[in-house]
């Protein structure tokens, strides 16, 4: 009883669904530290690697587009191994060619990151897919399980962006050459992923019509699945808008500006943040079960953005470190809870599109408003974006509680009756 508190049972299907988003992630982490060394090193411009990062991004709203039009059609499984394929041979190609126009559309259908998260139609689908293969008692742990793989694996594949140097020590290999041997290494990986992806089974398809543990609770019956997705999606766009405001890259630019901390300082910064993530997504899942979903996705980010607006007038680093961990101690907890809630409140035909369509939501958001921070930091000051993202979030979490607390995934239903 207490072993199945702690890990959850996904099922065969649920398990590779895991072990191959923990390759995947792997993969991205890397990815996302090592493109842009790479760039450098073909001695792009400035202008020429945000071009090829921006294709990444709408190659992944291009994915997550396609998802929720046809994803159940085409089938999942399928839809998994082609895009493990096309991540394969972006990696190839990655290797082959040092054109900018070649590499813009490598980016465009590498169905990869640059910015460590994903964003991709993968995380739409093993969304579903997990939701389907658990309890709705287990589904938010199960959620949680699945985040802290993948942040783990992640920040394991930042950690290869080292293995160029050491090629270069131990071997006669030039510089250029060992980089081109690391997009191998990557295209190795996901290939496994196309190993991992075949052996699911049929289950992980729709059957139309299908009743499970995520048919919707007695109000959202009412509505159709189609308002419910569209809402969530607008909510979700809001909160990506927000968040943007305040990605790690404006952070560490933020802290360095603003108070002259060295490399090592932002280094030492955002490994405690990193270790605090874990925390936040550990703690997802029983807060949830004592406040509810909804809540705890709602509440957990006030705490957090409160902390943004500290940070946006500390008088001294001390303080401003101090805001900053507090609010990665509460920022992921609501990343399981949305994922266990949306799956929920949703019947299994309608889940596809409702995950493809908040991350297509989220894509889109988040290529507007770093633009905007930095256009909102040199015309008012350099924490504004601090203030006007957290207040975009806030409005976003007013609206969440407005718009969805009377709607409750079944679990939550039983346990009140």
């Amino acid at each position: 009883m207490v072993l199945s508190r702690i890990l959850p049972k996904v099922g065969r299907d649920g398990n590779i669904i895991i072990a191959a988003a923990a390759l995947r992630t792997l993969d991205y982490g890397f990815i996302s530290v090592f493109l842009g060394v790479y760039l450098t090193l073909l001695e792009f411009s400035v202008v020429q690697a945000g071009l090829v990062f921006s294709a990444i991004m709408a190659g992944s709203a291009l994915s997550n587009t396609l998802a929720s039009w046809k994803g159940d059609t085409i089938g999942r499984r399928r839809m998994f191994i082609a895009m493990s394929v096309l991540m394969v041979a972006g990696g190839v190609a990655f290797s082959l060619s040092t054109d900018f126009i070649v590499l813009l559309l490598i980016g465009l259908f590498a169905v990869t990151t640059s910015g460590g998260g994903d964003r991709t139609a993968f995380i739409s689908l093993d969304t579903a897919v997990l939701a389907e293969n658990t309890s709705s008692t287990q589904r938010t742990i199960a959620f949680s399980w699945y985040n802290l793989v993948t942040i783990f694996t992640r920040s394991l594949g930042a950690l290869l962006i080292a293995l160029p140097a050491l090629l270069q020590r131990w071997s006669d290999i030039g510089e250029l050459d060992s980089y081109k041997l690391m997009f191998a290494v990557y295209a190795a990986i996901a290939a496994v992923g196309i190993l991992l992806y075949s052996r699911l089974s049929p289950n992980v398809e729709v059957r139309k019509g299908r009743q499970g543990q995520g048919d919707l609770t007695a109000r959202s019956e009412a509505t159709s699945a189609r308002n419910v997705i569209l809402k969530m999606t607008g909510l979700s766009a809001l909160d990506a808008l927000g968040g943007g405001f305040a990605v790690r890259s404006f952070v560490s630019f933020w802290f360095v500006n603003q108070f002259g901390v060295d490399l090592f300082g932002i280094s030492g910064i955002f490994f405690a943040a990193q270790l605090l993530n874990v925390v936040s997504v550990a703690l997802a899942a029983p807060v949830a079960k004592r406040i509810g979903l909804v809540n705890t996705m709602a509440f957990t980010q006030i705490a957090a953005n409160m902390m943004f607006i500290g940070m946006a007038f500390s008088f001294n680093v001390w303080l401003a470190v101090a805001f900053f961990l507090l609010h990665e101690i509460c920022n992921d907890m609501d990343v399981p809870t949305r994922q266990s809630y949306t799956m929920a409140i949703v019947p299994p035909e309608s889940r596809t599109a409702m995950a493809s369509l908040n991350n297509l939501g989220r894509n889109v958001a988040q290529t507007v408003s770093p633009t905007l921070a930095g256009v909102i930091a040199q015309v008012a000051y350099l924490s504004a974006p601090f203030l006007v993202g957290a207040v975009t979030k806030l409005i976003y979490n007013a609206l969440l509680l407005q718009m969805f607390r009377g709607i409750r995934p079944p679990e939550e239903v039983r346990e009140e009756g």
